[in-house]
């Protein structure tokens, strides 16, 4: 049998979002399979410039949520979302994933359980 360790888990993960005018802001994020990366690579190779421009909005979009797991935003919400904002959430989509540099946190599903 294969180990779990190899599959996205379930869980919703609690991250700040700084934006380079120092707003910090707590977003919850679902882990994404290789295929939505998948994806998002060939969106990015792309030689229809819609597909390219929306690469960004649609990996952001299927991978914020509300603290339940829920979606929180459309890809057309994600799409008008400003470049700073973009880019600092996508860098805690690619963190969640496995991706960049990695923060000490607990899945939201855990935080506030009530045990201490």
């Amino acid at each position: 049998m294969m180990d779990d360790s190899l599959f996205i888990s379930d869980a919703v993960h609690e991250r700040e979002v700084e934006l380079p005018d120092g707003q910090k802001h707590t977003l919850f994020f679902r882990e994404l399979p290789a295929s939505k990366f998948r994806s998002f690579q060939e969106a990015e190779r792309s030689k229809d410039e819609s597909v390219r421009e929306g690469s960004i909005a649609r990996l952001i979009a299927a991978s914020v949520c509300e603290p339940d797991g829920k979606p929180s935003m459309t890809f057309e919400r994600a799409m008008k979302l400003k470049p700073a904002a973009a880019g600092a959430i996508l860098e805690r989509v690619l963190e969640i994933n496995g991706f960049g540099e990695k923060k000490a946190s607990t899945p939201a599903t855990d935080a506030g359980s009530g045990t201490s």
